[in-house]
């Protein structure tokens, strides 16, 4: 990964996509490399999402008909990435899912793509995630309130269970 600052510059669509083939485009990312094997990143979501009020706030989700994928970005550090930390890009784009036509969000229904690097850009694979430490910090010790999500918190999702399993920048 010695080029992947190289690699990993200007604009990629972000894909979400299931085993039956299909494949939605959720948003953009823009990338800049940033020196020291460093890259910037900025996300857009496409104006094709549909806004929702849930939970006293605004979400942009994407409707299935078995899912509603609301879109729950964190931002708690700089939007940088590594070859070694894609965690910032993970946490930008993170989701909840609902039935479709639910009013309500439950925290313990998060969707955490874990990302790997690949030949032909970024793989996200779905996992399981309770998004409480997120709602309610206070719920996780100090250290760990920048990145509170730890491997032991997600549990691979089950692609027969959820609509978009797979996540791709390309």
């Amino acid at each position: 990964m010695a080029s992947f600052a190289a690699e990993l510059s200007g604009s990629r669509g972000i894909w979400l996509s299931n085993a039956d083939g299909e494949r939605q485009r959720i948003g953009t990312v823009v990338f800049t490399p940033a020196g020291g094997g460093q890259t910037r990143f900025k996300v857009t979501m496409e104006e094709t999402l549909e806004e929702y009020f849930l939970a006293m706030r605004p979400f942009r989700c994407l409707t299935g008909p078995r899912q509603r994928l609301c879109h729950f970005p964190v931002e708690r550090e700089a939007q940088v990435i590594s070859a070694g930390d894609l965690v910032p890009l993970e946490y930008a784009l993170l989701f909840m899912r609902t039935a479709p036509k639910s009013l309500h969000i439950d925290p313990f229904n998060g969707l955490y793509y874990r990302m790997t690097l690949t030949e032909n850009g970024i793989v996200g694979q779905l996992h399981d995630v309770d998004m409480d430490p997120f709602i309610t910090p206070d719920s996780v010790p100090v250290e760990r309130r920048q990145r509170p999500i730890r491997a032991l918190d997600l549990t691979p999702g089950d692609p027969r269970s959820h609509w978009l399993p797979i996540l791709k920048i390309e």
